[in-house]
């Protein structure tokens, strides 16, 4: 375990701050077309497990490629909004490694015949985080989904069905 001490604080809420920047990072994408704060949350090379949600294996892509994977993700929606909760868990496997845990509810917005519909996701993720030169970043994240609410059209949409 690492002493509780002013560089720890410091990391502590670094890391916090990361994790928030992951969710709204895919909102503000969502909302400009600009992918770069998302793509800034990873590592240059990562391994993205939504195995749990969609199905497969997990990947190993760079930074780059997870914009665009997320882009292609909520791309069938007008809007997303990701609230993580604000009380995380943290475990430090040394300087600069640590293991994170965050329950988070996103809500993803679609028009259907004309009435807004809306499909939720709460769900844990586990992030591998590394400290690199640029601060704290995702090396591997693993989303957990717990619960699922609204119309289940939305996940179809998330897993690339669209409509004619």
């Amino acid at each position: 375990m690492r002493e509780k001490d002013t560089q720890y604080v410091l990391d502590w809420i670094a890391i916090q701050e990361l994790v928030a920047e992951y969710g709204q990072a895919i909102d503000f994408g969502k909302d400009t077309g600009d992918w770069s704060r998302w793509a800034n949350v990873f590592t240059p090379q990562l391994t993205a497990d939504y195995s749990r949600f969609m199905g497969g294996e997990p990947i190993h892509i760079t930074r780059e490629q997870a914009a665009e994977y997320g882009r292609v993700a909520v791309s069938a929606f007008s809007r997303v909004q990701h609230a993580t909760a604000t009380t995380i868990r943290i475990h430090f496997k040394n300087q600069t490694q640590a293991q994170v845990m965050a329950y988070a509810e996103v809500a993803h917005y679609f028009t259907l015949g004309g009435v807004q519909q809306e499909w939720t996701i709460v769900a844990r993720y586990t992030h591998d985080v590394v400290k690199t030169a640029e601060g704290w970043r995702i090396e591997k994240v693993l989303l957990d989904p717990v619960h699922y609410r609204g119309n289940p059209l939305g996940l179809e949409f998330v897993q690339g069905k669209r409509l004619a």
